[in-house]
């Protein structure tokens, strides 16, 4: 069986991307220490989804720790935090030379509240403050639910 096919989405960052709060959601940048929730975060928010491979949550761990190597944006990456508990985060890093969208997620039981919007609203309005010009990020062909979000904040779809 092959992977499905990934779209590259470019979303040009303006003055129309607003943040919109979550009644008593706190969001906050990511930090280092979050590793392990994140990766809880990741595994329950995937499990049942387009994106979900079977990864355990080793997996997972392996996964946020890798972006944490890598190249990220901690001062444009957010979690959403409810009673001490994450449940949503959007990870951003560079690639290429542009601000990347990597990751966007939701516990499974959070879903429909709005709070993907919310931190990667954040995120963006961040970003753009900071004098980027656009982001770069890839969905999973099917996946409707980031389709739906990415495709209402402006992203467009690139030709491949």
């Amino acid at each position: 069986m092959s992977e499905p096919e990934k779209i590259r989405y470019l979303l040009a960052l303006n003055a129309s991307i607003t943040v919109d709060p979550v009644a008593n959601v706190t969001v906050r940048a990511l930090t280092t220490s979050d590793v392990h929730a994140l990766a809880e975060l990741m595994l329950d928010a995937y499990i049942g989804t387009i994106d979900y491979e079977g990864e355990t949550i080793d997996e997972a761990v392996g996964e946020v720790e890798s972006w944490f190597d890598g190249s990220p944006l901690l001062d444009h990456s957010y979690v959403a935090v409810v009673g001490g508990a994450f449940v949503s985060a959007v990870l951003v890093m560079m690639l290429d030379g542009l601000p990347f969208i990597a990751i966007v997620m939701t516990r499974s039981d959070s879903k429909d509240q709005g709070l993907g919007r919310y931190v990667t609203a954040t995120a963006l309005v961040s970003l753009s403050d900071k004098g980027e010009e656009q982001v770069v990020l890839y969905i999973t062909d099917g996946n409707t639910i980031s389709e739906k979000l990415f495709l209402s904040l402006g992203a467009v779809p690139q030709p491949s």
